[in-house]
């Protein structure tokens, strides 16, 4: 922990040096992922984006074809366990990766999106709130660097994999288990089609899969420097009401608490929205991905299927990585709930006492990032995989 702390410092002094403020900064990394969802066509953040765009069509009619292939290469390799399993799981890749593209190129999430860059934009009221605000730039800026390299390294691998696999069984086999249909792979000029229909599938995934990733993140990281700066405004409430002997603050400290209201309204409303917005994918994502791991181990416990472990790591990683941020949320929503506690509450009027309560027990019950069914975080993640483990143990009494 104290290693990540000190990278995140080292990080933040270079920033600091880099960007003249945290608009800028924030600018920069959501420049980074602009450039990435441009790949797919799923760029909602620029500027008078369309849905009517020649990239976003050719990624769904890809997609779509993509489906169709996969049944028809299930009907192909029909009896064969390994190969039909394959094919299933990469069937569940396809049906999320429709989903994303639902949930990150709706106008909703242009919405939030503009939120966060007006926040940015206004003038900070202290010096601590612009701090706050480097601080959520930078988090962003990070993580989406540190998904760039890992996004990088898993296509690195596959790609490895897939000129490999030729060269080591000494004949012409691709790296997944779907074929283009009347093309016959086994032939060198039907593998050579093959093999680039696989290429363009996996930059498309792992290119839309990061830009997807990369976006929860903004999105979480800016739901969480919301109750930064909230936490800032009730350590001045706290300062002021310490000085307030001869009521010379009253009005500033009636202000400083109506600026919290409305600071945490917008902030219930932005988890109330992104919760709207990101729930149907969730389900989705995470149903593909429960029974990718399940049809992946129930064969990987049998025989060493390398491509198998692969999908299981890359599957486990994905749960992690949204159920993780789903934690950081509600453990930063904690931090908020004690330093309301903290503040100096005698020192309030009846009437300031009361509108605090409010804003104290709408945080101890906040909107939470859901699947429809269960929250997103870790212990969820944990639930997840005991329902794998059984699922799994069933197949293997079954088989």
């Amino acid at each position: 922990m104290k290693i990540w702390e000190k990278y995140l410092e080292r990080k933040r002094t270079l920033y600091h040096a880099k960007y003249q403020t945290p608009q800028q900064l924030f600018d920069g990394a959501c420049d980074i992922v602009i450039k990435c969802f441009a790949v797919c066509g799923g760029e909602r953040m620029k500027p008078g984006y369309t849905r009517r765009n020649a990239r976003l069509i050719f990624l769904v009619t890809d997609l779509i074809l993509y489906l169709f292939v996969n049944l028809y290469s299930i009907a192909i390799v029909w009896g064969s366990l390994m190969d039909v399993v394959f094919c299933f799981v990469t069937l569940g890749i396809a049906i999320q990766g429709l989903a994303k593209i639902e949930a990150f190129t709706c106008p909703e999430l242009n919405d939030l999106h503009l939120y966060n860059v007006a926040r940015f934009k206004a003038p900070p009221r202290f010096r601590e709130v612009d701090e706050a605000l480097f601080h959520t730039a930078t988090m962003c800026m990070v993580f989406i660097r540190i998904f760039a390299v890992a996004f990088s390294i898993v296509a690195i691998a596959i790609y490895s994999y897939a000129i490999l696999m030729p060269l080591i069984e000494h004949e012409l086999s691709l790296a997944f288990g779907f074929y283009l249909p009347f093309i016959d792979y086994r032939t060198p000029v039907g593998f050579a089609i093959n093999w680039v229909y696989q290429f363009v599938q996996v930059l498309e995934g792992c290119i839309g899969l990061m830009a997807c990733d990369s976006c929860l993140l903004v999105l979480i990281m800016n739901a969480t420097g919301q109750m930064d700066v909230i936490i800032v405004y009730l350590k001045q409430l706290t300062l002021l009401i310490d000085n307030n002997h001869t009521g010379q603050h009253d009005e500033e400290i009636a202000d400083i608490i109506k600026e919290i209201v409305l600071k945490h309204l917008e902030h219930t409303k932005y988890m109330t929205d992104m919760d709207k917005l990101l729930k149907k994918q969730f389900f989705i994502n995470f149903g593909c991905m429960i029974f990718e791991l399940v049809a992946s181990l129930a064969i990987v416990v049998r025989v060493p299927w390398y491509p198998g472990m692969a999908i299981c790591l890359i599957c486990t990683n994905q749960l992690f990585i949204n159920c993780a941020l789903g934690t950081f949320l509600s453990s930063k929503n904690e931090k908020l709930v004690e330093e309301i506690y903290n503040v100096n509450w005698y020192g309030l009027t009846t009437k300031h006492q009361k509108t605090l309560q409010q804003i104290l027990l709408t945080s101890q019950h906040p909107v939470v990032l859901s699947d429809g069914f269960s929250p997103i975080d870790l212990f969820n993640f944990v639930e997840i995989y005991k329902k794998i483990y059984s699922y799994l143990m069933v197949l293997q009494k079954v088989s």
